[in-house]
């Protein structure tokens, strides 16, 4: 038979009463006493009068001997008791929480639990024509939120709200209860060597070795699946990289071939650059980047014309011409005639 509740009381000096306290924690003791804490303070059970301060716990030895000793500190709460009366906490034992402290209206319906993984969460618990569901409580305003009920004591996600009323047509036509369709669902999947076995229906019903023995093959085929396909994507990666590189190399020979024919160059794109903007990089030529940016967004080929032997250039004309691109066009043809005399 129960000696107290789990009810808390602090003798209230002021109103000569006894009041019950919601926060507070009992402080276990090698010397058996009825302690708690309550607001950075230490109380004593029986009476419910203050002891010491929280601060002051870890010296609790210390503090009852320079009291006299355990035999003073007892004759001190006896005395005590005269004024205050013993606890509620030992004249009502079996006293709950819930008889002194009504639930909130707001908070009852508030679920902490395990979801069949093992993850614990806070739920939100409504009913829907008698059936009990829950829905994850940061969830509980979303648009698509998902659905879960009790099952051996996890939370088992059956589908969405918006298929409320199909959830509950689907509960109801269980023959042998929710439980069993787990079973037969684990069965059926532990049968098929190469068909996943669902850890969460493994925890539901204890058989969370025999499921991860099943599933050790198929997890270790995946993983050398996953590695393969990332070897082959990095290997496309390079292709396709090298491949670049070499339509990169042989877009900037050809433009400047076509220069060293007196040939027209469109600045076509090459992998999202300008190419004459790349031709002047390609051969140190610093552009400032007033007219990098319309060489980039206005500048459509350059041209050499024979009848004045010089080298001129076309712009779109939703753009204004440039005063000083012929500058650099100039050093561009030089350098890539250069280029050539060098190599022969």
């Amino acid at each position: 038979m129960a000696t107290h509740s789990n009810v808390y009381y602090v003798y209230n000096n002021k109103e000569s009463i006894l009041e019950a306290v919601e926060k507070a924690t009992g402080c276990k003791n090698s010397h058996g006493l009825d302690l708690f804490r309550y607001k950075k303070n230490v109380y004593e059970g029986r009476s419910g009068a203050g002891f010491i301060s929280e601060s002051e716990l870890p010296n609790l030895d210390k503090k009852i001997e320079a009291m006299g000793g355990i035999e003073k500190l007892n004759e001190i709460i006896a005395q005590m008791l005269k004024k205050t009366g013993l606890s509620p906490r030992y004249t009502r034992p079996d006293e709950r929480k819930s008889d002194v402290f009504p639930p909130d209206p707001a908070k009852e319906n508030i679920v902490f639990a395990k979801d069949v993984y093992g993850e614990k969460h806070y739920y939100s618990r409504f009913d829907y024509e008698g059936i009990e569901f829950f829905v994850l409580n940061k969830q509980i305003n979303e648009s698509f939120r998902q659905v879960f009920v009790k099952c051996e004591g996890f939370m088992l996600g059956i589908g969405q709200y918006q298929n409320i009323d199909g959830i509950k047509e689907w509960l109801e036509s269980l023959e042998n209860g929710l439980k069993s369709e787990v079973e037969r669902r684990f069965n059926e999947s532990i049968a098929n060597p190469e068909r996943w076995v669902d850890i969460g229906y493994a925890n539901i019903l204890g058989r969370l070795d025999e499921a991860n023995a099943h599933n050790a093959p198929i997890r270790e085929a995946r993983e050398l699946e996953r590695q393969l396909e990332k070897k082959q994507r990095e290997e496309k990666r390079i292709a396709d990289e090298e491949a670049e590189k070499a339509e990169y190399k042989q877009a900037i020979s050809d433009a400047e071939n076509k220069i060293l024919n007196n040939q027209t160059v469109s600045n076509s794109d090459i992998h999202g650059k300008s190419l004459i903007m790349q031709l002047f990089r390609e051969h140190g030529i610093s552009v400032p980047l007033k007219t990098q940016g319309w060489v980039i967004n206005a500048l459509h080929s350059i041209e050499f014309d024979g009848q004045r032997d010089k080298w001129g250039y076309r712009y779109f004309n939703s753009s204004k011409d440039s005063t000083i691109f012929s500058k650099y066009l100039s050093l561009l043809v030089s350098a890539i005639q250069t280029k050539r005399q060098d190599m022969t």
